[in-house]
């Protein structure tokens, strides 16, 4: 288990389903996790388990916890290229009443630390919609950057929205947090 001031990580278990299901299919979650109501269909356990659990991805997702060790929320990677050393973070606090008070930007520092100094990683992607500013500053206080925009790549409620992407190099990490 991985832990930082706020947040504990750990690894996905079957009775983690029943969370997913919830909060996958809870509008406003998904509205600002992805920009994604409505939902073209709602899903049901056995969907979410052949999606989140059963996939080779699986083990690159993991359960964010509270300092109770109360789960709220999932955190994860993607697209990673061991090559170029990079990889795609993804987080979603799924319990609402723990939005704003930090815990989604002190998990993502423990996945950030684990990534570049246990994976010895050297550049991690974000990606968000340009309508979730929440997001983007908890991003940017961590140091990413936005480096691009994909003009109307999503279309939330009825509109087409900007995805901005935003990224960070191991060594810009490392001198923001003294890092080693």
């Amino acid at each position: 288990m991985l832990q930082g001031k706020k947040t504990y990580l750990r690894p996905l278990e079957n009775d983690d389903i029943v969370l997913f299901k919830k909060w996958y299919n809870d509008q406003e979650v998904n509205y600002w996790a992805n920009g994604a109501w409505p939902l073209t269909t709602m899903l049901g356990e056995e969907e979410i388990e052949e999606r989140f659990f059963l996939t080779q991805d699986s083990s690159d997702r993991y359960i964010v916890l509270n300092e109770k060790k109360t789960p709220i929320g999932t955190i994860g990677f993607r697209e990673l290229n061991l090559p170029a050393r990079s990889a795609t973070l993804f987080i979603i606090i799924g319990e609402k009443e723990y939005w704003g008070q930090g815990y989604g930007t002190d998990a993502l520092r423990v996945l950030i630390d684990y990534l570049f100094l246990q994976w010895n990683l050297h550049r991690l992607t974000v990606d968000t919609w340009d309508g979730n500013h929440r997001a983007i500053r908890a991003y940017e206080k961590l140091g990413f950057k936005v480096e691009g925009c994909l003009r109307q790549a999503r279309f939330v409620q009825g509109e087409y929205r900007d995805a901005i992407i935003m990224g960070i190099l191991r060594n810009e990490y490392e001198s923001l947090f003294n890092r080693m």
